[in-house]
């Protein structure tokens, strides 16, 4: 059945036949929000002109002759067990007990017309596909009874692209770059309250969602209740890539420490120097010999394993290294440095005639 159709409910369970169903298609949005709807529906009504009793004039009606007005018929009849008599609806005056000789043009003897009426009906906000809306004294009316029926708004709800619900969560996909993904961007996503900014931070996972609270579907029962927007983040990785792309993304690997360190090799592809690792050594200076030889860290691999560390008053010591450790190891390098320079320069310049200078022998 399609948007805007109705039909009479045949339920026996209904307001004598009175109640009225109306199919109703609403936009994604306007379920979501809610609103006012004007529809327009065909329904019974008591005709005007003969006020229901379906005849053209007063003088029109005369009293039945089988029931007398009565509007029934008794039959009895002879049994064993005495006189049983049975009533029924008079059939010449279908119950009414009065016949009509002249019939109402409008209605055509019926007492009741079809008219055409717009309603306005209020939509509440959150309003699931498949609900129904009931609205009160909406439907069929019969003067005579002095009963109206209801009027039932069955809704359907259309497909938004880009947006499903859940519960009251609203979901959309939103694909970006892996750069992006990266390094983080901000995209225009759609909701149901126009186009927002949605911010992505570095480093987003595939799969991960991000939410606008508060944009989801209100509850019924409980409208300041609202449910939220979530995004669930695809990441687009390209299938073919130009030559620049792939050196960026290969020296980009090489900063994660993805890729090893190339070794120098000849031409028939062995290693130079004798190396056989796959990762060159480190090269020392001097000065970081020297402070290695006198910190306590465990320094170049190279070196002796033997460390002299400083005897520091524990005064130097507040939560940590105090300020003075670091004039101290320098002091101690100082000292080290002119140490050293002191016995070279003692043995290589001796004054002549020293009993611990030695001549080379001849010959020699």
């Amino acid at each position: 059945m399609g948007p805007g159709r109705f039909h009479y409910s045949s339920n026996v369970n209904d307001n004598r036949g009175l109640d009225i169903r109306y199919d109703l298609l609403l936009p994604f949005e306007e379920s979501i929000l809610g609103g006012k709807r004007e529809i327009s529906i065909s329904r019974h009504e008591t005709c005007g002109a003969c006020h229901g009793s379906g005849a053209k004039s007063s003088d029109s009606i005369t009293e039945c002759t089988q029931c007398r007005g009565q509007g029934r018929s008794m039959k009895s009849q002879r049994t064993p067990f005495g006189i049983v008599s049975q009533i029924s609806s008079c059939l010449n005056c279908d119950g009414s007990g009065k016949i009509i000789t002249d019939h109402c043009a409008s209605c055509y003897g019926s007492g009741k017309v079809q008219v055409e009426r717009s309603i306005e009906v209020d939509i509440p906000g959150g309003i699931e596909d498949g609900s129904a809306v009931r609205l009160t004294g909406g439907g069929s009316v019969d003067k005579q009874r002095g009963v109206s029926g209801d009027l039932y708004i069955f809704v359907r709800v259309e497909e938004k692209q880009g947006i499903h619900r859940e519960g009251l969560n609203l979901c959309s996909d939103v694909t970006i770059d892996y750069t992006d993904a990266i390094l983080g961007t901000t995209v225009k996503v759609e909701t149901i309250e126009g186009l927002k900014d949605l911010y992505i931070p570095p480093g987003t996972q595939p799969g991960e969602k991000l939410k606008f609270a508060q944009l989801g579907a209100p509850d019924i029962k409980r409208p300041n209740h609202r449910g939220d927007h979530n995004f669930v983040i695809k990441v687009k990785i390209p299938r073919n890539i130009s030559d620049q792309a792939r050196s960026l993304v290969q020296d980009l690997a090489a900063l994660k420490g993805t890729q090893g360190i190339s070794v120098p090799s000849d031409d028939q592809g062995n290693l130079r120097d004798g190396s056989h690792h796959s990762s060159a050594r480190k090269k020392t200076s001097f000065w970081g010999s020297v402070r290695n030889l006198f910190r306590a860290d465990e320094g170049d691999q190279r070196f002796a394993s033997i460390s002299a560390q400083p005897v520091i008053p524990r005064w130097t010591y507040q939560r940590g290294v105090h300020r003075a450790a670091p004039l101290l190891e320098g002091c101690f390098m100082i000292a080290a440095l002119i140490f050293v320079m002191s016995r070279r320069d003692k043995f290589r310049f001796c004054p002549k005639g020293d009993d611990r200078t030695t001549k080379p022998e001849d010959g020699e």
